[in-house]
């Protein structure tokens, strides 16, 4: 009996099965690398769509400064009176709605320009506002609520800030 008649083929076996062991490997890898770069592209997504509710944030706060006098809020682009029911407006506004919301221009890289709403709170009464004795300053508030997609429609982000005037 010579050695070439003892062999069964076992290094074959152990051999594919180191194969098989690599492949699943490979595979393990390669899922994920792709899960891995989803999660990149759904964070790239909403922090365009971040950047995007920032900017229309601070452009209702610059209008709030800068216009003088404000204009009676009557509901019509995006200025708004406060609710009867105290609900906050930005639950009842309709965004796809131009005429219901103010709009910011200019920025690439989102689906669609972001938009925001200006809310005029209910003043709150300073009584040591003023030098006159028995007369109280009123504080003006007004919520500003800002809405923004980022490049796919299914990174949507809403931020708020209080401004006073």
């Amino acid at each position: 009996m010579t050695m070439k008649d003892k062999q069964k083929g076992g290094v074959l076996i152990v051999s594919m099965i180191m194969l098989l062991l690599l492949t699943l490997l490979a595979i393990s890898s390669m899922n994920t690398t792709i899960m891995e770069e989803k999660i990149t592209s759904n964070y790239k997504d909403k922090n365009t769509a971040f950047q995007a509710a920032e900017a229309a944030l601070r452009d209702g706060e610059t209008y709030l400064r800068d216009t003088t006098p404000l204009p009676i809020f009557t509901g019509e682009n995006g200025l708004y009176q406060p609710t009867n029911t105290g609900a906050p407006r930005w639950n009842l506004v309709v965004w796809s709605v131009a005429a219901q919301r103010r709009s910011y221009a200019g920025l690439a890289g989102v689906v669609d320009q972001p938009n925001y709403i200006i809310e005029e709170l209910l003043p709150i009464l300073n009584p040591n506002g003023t030098a006159e004795v028995g007369v109280e300053l009123e504080n003006q508030f007004y919520r500003v609520t800002a809405q923004a997609v980022g490049a796919s429609e299914t990174a949507v982000v809403m931020l708020q800030s209080v401004y006073k005037r």
